[in-house]
């Protein structure tokens, strides 16, 4: 049997950290539209390559962390579960089972031992109408008295994301500059699919969804995993007044293939987002 790993061990970018490789016996599926919510929602034009290193993140995130100095630290005794040998991925919810165990608690133990950060997870939380499956939200501050969403992550049946058709919607690899940026949503106005957008197939159902809870919860940070790859959408161009994403987003999708930088990239993702996401609801 293979050694177990400490929590603290497995945000690193080597083998033994890759996800544990489960069934998928279904092949590809379809996203489909939740509701009116998802449908009126407008999606970005296009994306541009995400331009903050996720992984690095989280690595500057641990390097400050106690655990590093603190030997008995629950980071440091806590090991990551070994694989489940019944474990079987025939549909959403067998996703989100295995990514409560292998990705979402090893980040949560990582973000709730930290001394700067107080921060909890729900599930299936709503805000205007919008049901996430995991919502993480910012403690109370000075500058509000109440709990604030600073991301949302959603989970999909094995093979809902398709690699291609969101890698397809990067039009830059940093930001246009205002000439670009008009020429290229022209351009998505003009396409021959009449969706306005570069955005296309499953692709287009899961950005519009991410867009809904972007709005409805009010953070540009939106997660979408199925376990065949973690889409990490910063809607970094999303205004002040939090009822429109923005133009274009910037996007990461990390293959199984990398499975071994998904857990550190969204605790990178999630660290940038306590620290970065609106302080109020607007």
């Amino acid at each position: 049997m293979a050694q177990p790993v400490r929590l603290s061990q497995s945000f690193a970018n080597v083998p033994a950290n890759a996800l544990p490789n489960y069934p998928n016996p279904h092949g590809n599926a379809n996203a489909t539209m939740s509701g009116d919510s998802t449908r009126n929602t407008d999606p970005p034009y296009f994306s541009i390559s995400s331009q903050t290193n996720w992984h690095a993140l989280s690595t500057a995130f641990l390097n400050g962390h106690p655990a590093t100095t603190t030997a008995n630290h629950p980071l440091n005794v806590e090991s990551v579960y070994f694989p489940e040998a019944t474990a079987h991925h025939q549909s959403e919810g067998d996703v989100v089972h295995s990514a409560a165990m292998y990705l979402l608690h090893p980040t949560n133990q990582a973000l709730s031992s930290h001394p700067n950060i107080t921060t909890r997870c729900q599930s299936e939380a709503s805000a205007n109408g919008i049901r996430g499956d995991i919502t993480y939200y910012r403690a109370p501050t000075q500058q509000n008295p109440d709990y604030k969403a600073i991301a949302v992550v959603e989970f999909k049946k094995r093979g809902v994301i398709k690699q291609a058709e969101f890698q397809n919607t990067i039009r830059f690899q940093a930001p246009p500059t205002q000439p670009q940026l008009d020429a290229t949503v022209a351009e998505a106005l003009a396409l021959p699919n009449k969706k306005e957008t570069y955005f296309d197939g499953d692709a287009f159902v899961l950005i519009k969804q991410a867009a809904a809870y972007a709005i409805g919860h009010q953070t540009p940070y939106v997660g979408l995993f199925d376990w065949d790859f973690l889409v990490l959408v910063h809607f970094s161009q999303m205004p002040g007044t939090m009822d429109y994403v923005g133009d274009y987003c910037e996007l990461q999708v990390i293959p199984y293939a990398q499975s071994s930088t998904m857990r550190g990239a969204l605790l990178g993702f999630l660290a940038h987002a306590y620290q970065n996401a609106p302080v109020v609801d607007v």
